[in-house]
């Protein structure tokens, strides 16, 4: 019997999904049903919009925009739409903290740490770039 290595869909998405399904399973337990329901279709669609994307005839940017890339090619693409947020995510927890600051002081923490972290994944995959290069 011949195999189609293109069914299962990629670790990415199997730890995302993953993710979603369990936090919809703590948030039933503790009975916040919302919640459930939320990241349980959350999941599903990121599991539908992942099997979407392994079929045969699938475009470029339907895998690349589901995180299933087929190719060197795709994942270099990947790498610049996922270095444009990057960016993107830094300036937002920049202003994030400026606002939690100003008018939310109970999360400037969460904001700050945030925006830490963010910053020391940059710092290690620029740094981890330039070494490759």
């Amino acid at each position: 019997m011949q195999t189609d290595n293109r069914s299962s869909i990629s670790t990415t998405n199997i730890v995302l999904v993953g993710a979603f399904i369990a936090g919809a399973s703590v948030a039933a337990f503790t009975q916040n049903w919302f919640g459930a329901i939320l990241l349980l279709a959350l999941g599903l669609m990121g599991l539908g919009a992942a099997v979407h994307a392994r079929r045969p005839n699938s475009r470029d940017i339907t895998r690349i925009n589901a995180i299933e890339y087929r190719d060197e090619r795709d994942r270099d693409l990947a790498k610049h739409g996922f270095a444009t947020v990057g960016a993107a995510a830094l300036v937002l927890s920049v202003v994030e903290v400026l606002l939690a600051t100003i008018f939310f002081h109970q999360l400037v923490g969460l904001a700050g740490a945030q925006l830490l972290t963010l910053s020391i994944v940059w710092g290690i995959a620029n740094s981890q770039a330039v070494k490759r290069s």
